[in-house]
């Protein structure tokens, strides 16, 4: 029998409501209460679960080194980001809004 890797992952997300005199200061508020453990998700926190063959695999070290496979997923992934949000998107290239802001500001100058 082979053995294989399978990834499960689950997401919390929470949105909190903070009183602050900026977005930056309440950003930092709320990532303070976080790490303190004041801000704990739980269950009810769960937004999404997944089940995936995992990527990283070294039984898929094949695929991800065959140029015609890397063409197709490049091919498909092009028509697919047309259909994402804004927010999809600034959450995929730049991992959050932050960060998009900063190299933003950074290219305006």
């Amino acid at each position: 029998m082979k053995t294989f890797e399978i990834e499960i992952t689950e997401t919390l997300q929470r949105v909190v409501k903070v009183k602050a005199n900026s977005e930056n200061e309440a950003y930092s508020i709320v990532k303070q209460q976080y790490i303190n453990e004041e801000i704990v998700l739980d269950d009810s926190d769960l937004l999404n679960n997944e089940i995936n063959h995992y990527l990283y695999s070294k039984n898929q070290d094949y695929l991800y080194e065959n140029e015609d496979f890397k063409n197709f997923v490049l091919k498909n992934s092009e028509s697919m980001i047309t259909h994402m949000s804004i927010e999809e998107l600034t959450k995929l290239a730049f991992g959050d809004i932050e960060n998009a802001k900063n190299e933003y500001y950074k290219q305006q100058s």
